[in-house]
């Protein structure tokens, strides 16, 4: 029996509605937008128990999660970014090339192969409705309305209601990846894709302004490509972009989700690594090694840890710099540490 009067439910929509119509435009982030979205769904439709809300990447032919709301819990958080192959989820792919329906769903389905009536199982869905997230003709994500008690049908007005919102979400969704994507253009070096200078020094003083509130440790490591000039004369601009953007992946690969990256001049790369004091000299050692072995190139770095009272990221890089500088004229190929 629902927990709601009819009168109660026309009243819940209708502020729903309201909310998102006020609230989606104004987020710029597209999981802020998708969070209020499963929020407000899972909160106005009485049976549902869950909202997922996916990105559908099309050149990996796949689901990317962008919001998972459960009722009682809340947005969890360690859900968001699993990736979901769309051959594993034939159906769903039809309905996002479909782009104008939506479907419904239950666990029991003969169609289900073991492997995803074993991950059914372990989300505890029992039934879903599958909509399209559709701009302009064309689906951009996949919203799913879940629930984990009872495989019985959806009432059409739930199913309606759900069309409603997918509809009125879609754009904002669209907005907010758009805004994104250009926000990235902004920050990120075009050739390697890591940060570019600007965004890589206000990366260092906020992380810089964290540590001092909090009193943890923050290094910053600085990576010089050595005789890059000789690469560029003997094998051409190509080549050389080449073994940047190959020097930029390792330097990516040793990063932890914590640490950054980026590109500040021609040759010249930069880490910050938030919580790394002591362990500074380790990681730097590996840095020279691993660009060595995987990428086939010798570098030179440097590797300054935060002082107490730093006055600024321009001092603690700077110390970086000198360090690699150090290591420069040690002979190339190696590492030296800021005193």
């Amino acid at each position: 029996m629902s927990r709601f009067r009819p009168d109660d439910r026309d009243h819940r929509e209708l502020e729903v509605l309201h909310r998102l119509a006020v609230e989606l435009p104004r987020s710029l982030s597209v999981t802020g937008v998708t969070d209020t979205l499963a929020r407000e769904l899972v909160g106005a439709v009485d049976r549902a128990n869950e909202c997922t809300i996916s990105s559908w990447v099309r050149e990996h032919d796949a689901l990317d999660n962008l919001s998972v709301f459960e009722r009682g819990a809340g947005i969890v958080e360690d859900w968001r970014g699993q990736r979901y192959p769309l051959d594993d989820w034939p159906e769903s792919r039809a309905l996002l090339e479909a782009g104008n329906a939506h479907r419904e769903y239950q666990a029991d389905e003969l169609e289900w192969s073991d492997e995803v009536r074993a991950q059914i199982r372990e989300w505890g869905w029992s039934s879903w409705i599958g909509l399209p997230l559709v701009v302009e003709g064309r689906s951009v994500g996949l919203v799913e309305l879940v629930d984990h008690t009872s495989s019985a049908r959806w009432s059409p007005r739930d199913v309606a209601f759900a069309q409603t919102i997918a509809s009125q979400a879609a754009m904002a969704v669209r907005n907010a990846q758009l805004y994104e994507n250009l926000r990235m253009q902004v920050v990120t070096d075009a050739l390697t894709g890591l940060l570019n200078h600007r965004a890589f020094y206000e990366r260092v003083e906020a992380e810089l302004a964290g540590a001092q509130r909090i009193g943890a440790d923050l290094s910053v490591i600085a990576i010089d490509v050595d005789d890059f000039k000789s690469v560029n004369d003997r094998e051409g601009h190509l080549a050389g972009d080449r073994l940047l953007r190959q020097v930029a992946e390792v330097l990516c690969s040793l990063c932890r989700e914590t640490d950054a990256a980026g590109r500040v001049g021609g040759d010249e790369f930069l880490l910050v690594m938030p919580g790394l004091g002591a362990g500074a000299g380790a990681v730097v050692e590996r840095v020279v090694e691993q660009t060595f072995s995987r990428a086939g190139v010798r570098v030179s770095a440097g590797a300054a840890c935060m002082r107490q009272g730093e006055p600024d990221a321009a001092s603690l890089i700077d110390r970086a710099d000198a360090a690699l500088l150090a290591a420069k004229a040690a002979g190339k190929g190696t590492f030296r540490l800021s005193a």
